[in-house]
């Protein structure tokens, strides 16, 4: 097994537990956590496949990453949402 194997490997890990913690309820599709798992898995798959010339694949998986990018910036923007919200709860109950 060479390096981009390994590397391969890792981000079909990535990708497969991202998504069993999601249907397991330990992560919520809103969670960066699972964002970053679905970024970088895909982004690791991606790097292997290209090494194995999988085009396919390749593209599937920067379609994924992508997707993974646009999850990320609306995590961050419910996160910030919720994170404004319960500062102005704090204000009103001083």
């Amino acid at each position: 097994m060479d390096v981009m194997d390994i590397i391969g490997w890792i981000g079909a890990g990535l990708l497969l537990l991202g998504y069993f913690l999601l249907i397991h309820k330990d992560l919520t599709s809103r969670s960066r956590l699972y964002q970053w798992m679905n970024i970088l898995g895909s982004l690791l798959l991606a790097f292997h496949t290209l090494d194995a010339k999988v085009y396919p694949s390749f593209v599937t998986n920067i379609l994924w990453f992508l997707v993974g990018l646009y999850g990320m910036f609306h995590a961050v923007k419910h996160f910030k949402k919720m994170k404004n919200i319960r500062s102005k709860d704090n204000i009103k109950r001083k």
